[in-house]
């Protein structure tokens, strides 16, 4: 799977830094049937699910709730959803450091999942609106504002060490 154009890894003072708190993983699921993977997901800040189908035949979605997207699965015979094994390597953040358009201010101000093949973004902030594009590599160049943007992977944080992506 690949995550991506990176560079080397940037060492962030966490004195100095606006990373307002921890990153966590987001909690990440599969869909099987009969017990094959069929589809994976994750719930997103805002408790919305996004969940794209692993046959690159099918589409992906976003759901209102994990809750509602489990009563639609119920309805199908043989779906169970299970949890995922690749939460903290595929959870990434958009850390910014300067709010070039006064939009999104600084700090986290997203936070998003990798599926193979595609990435979903979701904006922080009372809409919580949430984007899908084919790659975090995508992400990058959209949202990287020359530098002033870095993506942080949930797996790769220390105390003394955020290990970072500059963008």
């Amino acid at each position: 799977m690949s995550l991506g154009k990176q560079s080397k890894p940037v060492a962030i003072d966490p004195q100095s830094s606006p990373l307002q708190s921890p990153i966590q993983p987001l909690e990440h699921l599969y869909v099987t049937c009969q017990k094959k993977r069929i589809a994976e997901g994750v719930v997103l800040p805002t408790g919305a699910f996004a969940m794209r189908w692993i046959d690159n035949d099918h589409s992906h979605g976003t759901y209102p709730t994990l809750d509602r997207y489990r009563q639609i699965q119920s309805q199908m015979s043989g779906r169970v959803i299970v949890p995922g094994d690749a939460s903290a390597e595929r959870t990434f953040y958009l850390q910014r450091n300067e709010d070039w358009n006064g939009i999104s201010g600084t700090g986290i101000v997203a936070v998003g999942f990798e599926f193979e093949g595609m990435a979903v973004l979701q904006w922080r902030g009372k809409e919580g609106s949430t984007f899908w594009y084919e790659s975090v590599a995508v992400i990058e160049h959209v949202h990287g504002h020359e530098g002033r943007t870095l993506v942080v992977r949930a797996n790769e944080q220390s105390e003394q060490l955020i290990s970072t992506y500059k963008l």
